[in-house]
């Protein structure tokens, strides 16, 4: 293990049990076994370091869902559920890190921390909103906001059951008892008004989609002429009445592999 994974690894340790603010950059090298000054050779600061560990986690838990393989002959709601298992198995097995965000997280004090976590919850929440889709269809699309907030509800409340409380449950038995809490309010739609997505100034749009993805490869891409030179291309194709289907293909596999925007590609599949 490489000294720079090693300190995102003790960091975490540290972090979960004493808390960000007391812990210190000294006690995050000694963990390692390094001088202050060397840990500086791999980060500028402990809040940068924080940082790393923040978009590590979220770029393997999303990047693990979002490329998992399904068995031949699954089913919709069968991918649903796995996808489900992989989160909560990600997160469970993830502890350390799931106690150094609950136990002390440090974003009233960085601007730049509040931005990351921001585009790491647009991140999941858009993660969330694919996986819906792909299960539901269309049809819950104006509930989609309220969807996500129960499914991510339910699943936060049950993983800080089972971490502050050391409870054990089957995944399965979790995630098939998370899906039909969905399938029940999927099944009751008619009889419902949506709350949050009304609550919105507008409803997102597929140029407010592209909008997004621009400002987000511009945010965090070093060099981004070629993607975003690829996403006006597409934005292009979708407009069109005769549209080239491989290149649109062609397009949303090559816009894919940049992980800034992976989930919001995955979205935007649904409605081209």
């Amino acid at each position: 293990m490489d000294k720079r994974t090693e300190l995102m690894k003790q960091a975490v340790h540290l972090f979960s049990l004493k808390g960000f603010h007391q812990t210190s950059v000294q006690e995050v090298a000694q963990a390692v076994g390094i001088s202050k000054g060397a840990f500086y050779k791999h980060f500028d600061s402990k809040e940068n370091l924080f940082i790393e560990i923040l978009k590590q986690y979220h770029e393997e838990i999303t990047g693990a869902i979002s490329s998992s393989q399904h068995a031949p002959g699954s089913d919709h709601k069968d991918v649903f559920k796995e996808k489900l298992a992989i989160e909560i198995e990600r997160t469970l097995s993830n502890q350390d890190f799931f106690m150094m965000v609950f136990k002390d997280f440090p974003l009233s004090d960085s601007e730049k921390l509040k931005s990351l976590f921001m585009e790491l919850r647009q991140s999941t929440i858009t993660l969330h909103k694919t996986i819906l889709l792909d299960t539901y269809g269309t049809p819950v699309e104006p509930f989609l906001d309220d969807l996500v907030m129960v499914l991510e509800g339910l699943m936060q409340q049950y993983i800080i059951t089972l971490v502050i409380e050391q409870k054990h449950v089957p995944i399965s038995k979790l995630v098939n008892f998370v899906t039909a809490a969905i399938d029940a309010i999927v099944a009751n739609l008619e009889d419902m008004e949506p709350v949050l997505t009304e609550a919105r100034s507008s409803p997102v749009t597929i140029d407010e989609i592209f909008l997004h993805m621009a400002e987000k490869i511009e945010a965090s891409e070093p060099h981004p002429e070629k993607l975003l030179a690829s996403l006006n291309l597409l934005k292009e194709q979708v407009g069109k009445k005769e549209q080239e289907e491989f290149l649109i293909e062609a397009l949303l596999v090559y816009l894919k592999q940049s992980p800034s925007i992976k989930n919001d590609v995955l979205y935007l599949e649904n409605f081209i």
